[in-house]
């Protein structure tokens, strides 16, 4: 079972769609209302976006829950928010930058099965005025002209993180989101 977590974004029924038009089961739970018990139970976690800015925001209750994640028992692909929150996991600085809410170009700066079957440069959807920085340790996976690190990698778990929406993104997300559920 996938397990969506929603930290209120109105995209999260769209991983949802996107899920399961690659044929697998999938659920959708609010962070706040999910027991990390039942969570330890999915074979992969997806982590949606979010209106809550982490600037504005205190960090600490999603810090709490999902401090799990950071031993990779469970695969994770982190969009936006979710992608802010595995970074800040791993000792990122969040910041406050420029508005982006429109397609951008992606450029791949690593081979990873994550991008496979996509151009070294592809339209994505962006919605975000946030960003982090490169976890310590991590693998830069892509960069915008907007953001620096739009995707990256834990080096040795399963855990990816990704700045731009890939549920919103056409054929180029579908192709990213069931990448990750191979």
């Amino acid at each position: 079972m996938v397990t969506i977590i929603n930290f209120g974004s109105k995209k999260t029924p769209l991983i949802a769609s996107v899920v399961a038009s690659c044929g697998k089961e999938n659920r959708i739970v609010n962070w706040n209302e999910c027991a990390v018990d039942d969570l330890k139970s999915s074979t992969k976690l997806i982590f949606s976006g979010s209106p809550t800015m982490f600037t504005q925001a205190d960090c600490g209750p999603y810090i709490s829950k999902f401090s799990f994640i950071k031993n990779g028992q469970i695969p994770v692909l982190a969009i936006c928010f979710g992608h802010q929150l595995l970074g800040i996991l791993h000792g990122a600085t969040i910041f406050r930058g420029e508005e982006v809410r429109s397609e951008n170009k992606i450029r791949v700066l690593k081979k990873d099965t994550l991008f496979d079957g996509l151009f070294p440069t592809c339209e994505m959807k962006e919605d975000h005025t946030e960003g982090i920085s490169l976890p310590a340790g991590f693998i830069h996976l892509a960069t915008s002209a907007s953001y620096t690190n739009e995707g990256m990698r834990h080096p040795t778990l399963p855990l990816w993180g990704v700045q731009f929406h890939p549920e919103v993104s056409g054929a180029n997300g579908e192709k990213l989101i069931g990448n990750f559920l191979r």
